[in-house]
């Protein structure tokens, strides 16, 4: 598993809703990988921040007051654009809904989203090699006996006499064999 399928499961494992196969594949993860390791736990201890706040209990009046307040503030806004309309006269001149302020930041956040997703998307997350020790062979492995090919070894039923005569022919010296064999 390398970081990016790692933090592409990480709601899952921390909701514990993957398979077991997945849960063991991203539990080695962790042990292997220390930036993923602090992500999790910054995750966690976040999560854990949020569980333990205090519930927040709105005073009785609350909902009226909010409403009144809403009404009020609709009121307010219904005769600025009323005001508005009388000082722009008969002008229709098409006004946006944003400042030019608005544009340029809403421009720059999707200029650095797309940056950091291309950034994501090119970083090497490839999972390290694992390199085992080279093989050294301390003797020559001896030719296999001709009487000994896996079709004669396939085709004979363990228990048969027949074996005792095959390790013999193995064991025995090259220009027996191919006496025996009519070579």
């Amino acid at each position: 598993m390398n970081c990016r399928e790692f933090r592409r499961k990480h709601d899952a494992y921390i909701d514990d809703t993957l398979s077991g196969v997945d849960i063991e594949a991203m539990g080695r993860h962790l042990r292997l990988c220390a930036h993923c390791a602090a992500l999790d736990t910054r995750i966690r201890r976040s999560l854990l921040l949020a569980h333990n706040l205090p519930s927040i209990q709105p005073s009785a009046a609350f909902t009226e007051r909010l409403q009144m307040r809403l009404t009020h503030e609709r009121a307010l806004k219904a005769r600025q654009h009323a005001t508005a309309g009388l000082m722009m006269g008969m002008m229709t001149r098409h006004r946006s809904p944003f400042s030019t302020g608005t544009y340029v930041a809403l421009a720059t956040g999707i200029a650095v989203a797309a940056g950091l997703t291309m950034s994501v998307m090119l970083a090497d997350d490839a999972d390290p090699t694992i390199r085992l020790a080279p093989v050294v062979a301390s003797a020559p492995e001896p030719e296999p006996s001709p009487l000994a090919t896996p079709a004669m070894v396939a085709s004979m039923p363990a228990g048969m006499p027949i074996w005792g005569a095959v390790y013999v022919a193995q064991r025995a010296p090259w220009h027996l064999a191919s006496d025996v064999t009519g070579r």
